[in-house]
């Protein structure tokens, strides 16, 4: 990561820094024995497809994720402009599941608060692990 610009004026990581952190913190996590999960936003379009953000929404959601999320979990873009991804480090098996429903709910909560209803329908939050990442839009 020598040398790349990654981190935006809100916190939030760039792509190509973003997608090295989790590599990262994938590879940290197995030989620990902690695990990690990825929490990932996107809107869709009336057919169900992951479609670009307009800005509001992008910045709602960086900021949203960066007030409900802990500090040691990594946010930024999963895929410019249409996926905004966490990294939700160090987790337990035994309470991996219950930790990422929490943050989850609570992330759901914030941005129907500060969204329209409309948008806030557009958005699906999914937590899954690094293997599951194979079927998310590339």
């Amino acid at each position: 990561m020598k040398g790349m610009a990654s981190l935006s004026q809100r916190g939030s990581y760039n792509q190509e820094a973003f997608r090295y952190l989790l590599e990262s913190e994938s590879k940290r996590s197995k030989r620990s024995g902690r695990f990690c999960q990825i929490l990932l936003v996107h809107w869709t379009d009336a057919q169900g497809g992951i479609v670009q953000m307009d800005s509001h929404v992008a910045k709602t959601v960086m900021a949203a994720s960066s007030r409900s999320l802990r500090e040691t979990d990594y946010i930024g873009w999963y895929r410019d402009g249409r996926i905004v991804g966490a990294v939700l480090t160090v987790l337990v098996q035994e309470s991996m599941a219950q930790v990422a429903s929490h943050l989850q709910k609570r992330l759901a909560e914030v941005l129907q608060s500060e969204l329209s209803i409309e948008d806030s329908r557009r958005l699906q939050i999914r937590v899954c692990q690094h293997h599951e990442l194979e079927g998310i839009e590339e």
